[in-house]
């Protein structure tokens, strides 16, 4: 057991984020604590870039049947981290400064969670209630706390918290989506968060979890985008996994417009289709899985309700 340790995971289609993600720490965070990855669907490549650095991998086994949907791979990961204390980053994000402070939260709080801005209502099921013996009600007039940035103490007063999420997690239907905006993990673990450590004290979610930019506000400290980085961000921060080097601030994210008029034809033509589908009550639930080698789609592998 390690004292401080940080993880993330990733299937194939975030390998060149989580390149990134190594590298932005190396760049911006020199001093940071040791790094596991967690393989769920890496391909070669990727597998052979981290053997090369010396980076451990470990990867996620089918602990349930739903392993690799709804997130379930991700408590899983939190229960099997070797440290007493650890932070989750997650491998569509980029660190743009050092993070000690989470560590210190987690230390005298035993938890580092980030407010979404989002109402725990609204996001978390009545199922997720259930299995984690909760009313309903209890969701009302709080927030839902970010999955994307978030540590636990395993050896304080989370160590039953992250028990009882695996258990949770264990039964699909609690895990499960049934409405669009509702999320899995993260809802799940803010449920529980709220149980044990009530009141909670969330960091702010532009600092720490920031989506629209590197520089969304001053002193960012974290960028989630969700590969969203340009390629050639991308390949520097991924130069650097092999040692400490001078600090690296990636570019704002390219705005995405349409090569020619066919494709802007045809995403005005996807963009009608989808209000037409929502307006007809089809509308498609995120289960957690776009990587072609999981089973997913474009769309996150749900069928369409």
């Amino acid at each position: 057991m390690e004292d401080r340790m940080i993880i993330t995971g990733a299937s194939a289609a975030f390998g060149p984020s989580l390149l990134a993600l190594l590298g932005s720490l190396h760049a911006n965070w020199p001093d940071h604590p040791n790094v596991i990855v967690y393989d769920i669907g890496l391909d070669e490549a990727t597998l052979m870039e981290l053997h090369r650095h010396g980076v451990c991998v470990r990867q996620v086994p089918a602990f349930c049947a739903h392993w690799n949907r709804h997130f379930a791979w991700k408590i899983w990961c939190l229960n099997d981290a070797p440290a007493r204390q650890i932070l989750w980053l997650d491998a569509g994000a980029c660190v743009l400064a050092p993070l000690d402070e989470a560590f210190i939260s987690i230390d005298k709080l035993g938890y580092f969670a980030v407010a979404t801005h989002h109402p725990l209502t609204e996001n978390a099921s009545v199922a997720a209630c259930r299995g984690c013996r909760l009313d309903p009600s209890f969701r009302n007039n709080r927030m839902t706390v970010a999955g994307c940035v978030m540590g636990f103490h395993k050896a304080g007063e989370a160590a039953p918290l992250l028990t009882e999420a695996m258990k949770v997690a264990g039964v699909e239907e609690c895990l499960a989506a049934t409405e669009p905006r509702h999320r899995h993990d993260q809802a799940l673990l803010s449920l529980l968060l709220y149980k044990y450590f009530s009141p909670l004290l969330l960091a702010d979610a532009a600092n720490y979890m920031g989506w629209t930019s590197p520089q969304q506000v001053p002193c960012q400290q974290v960028w989630v985008h969700r590969r969203r980085m340009r390629p050639e961000d991308m390949a520097a921060l991924a130069e650097h996994i092999g040692g400490p080097a001078a600090g690296y601030m990636p570019a704002e994210p390219e705005e995405k417009k349409p090569a020619s008029l066919k494709e802007y034809y045809w995403q005005t033509l996807h963009r009608i289709n989808r209000r037409r589908a929502k307006a007809a009550g089809k509308v498609w639930i995120y289960d957690g899985v776009r990587d072609p080698a999981l089973g997913g789609n474009r769309h996150g592998g749900r069928k369409c309700a």
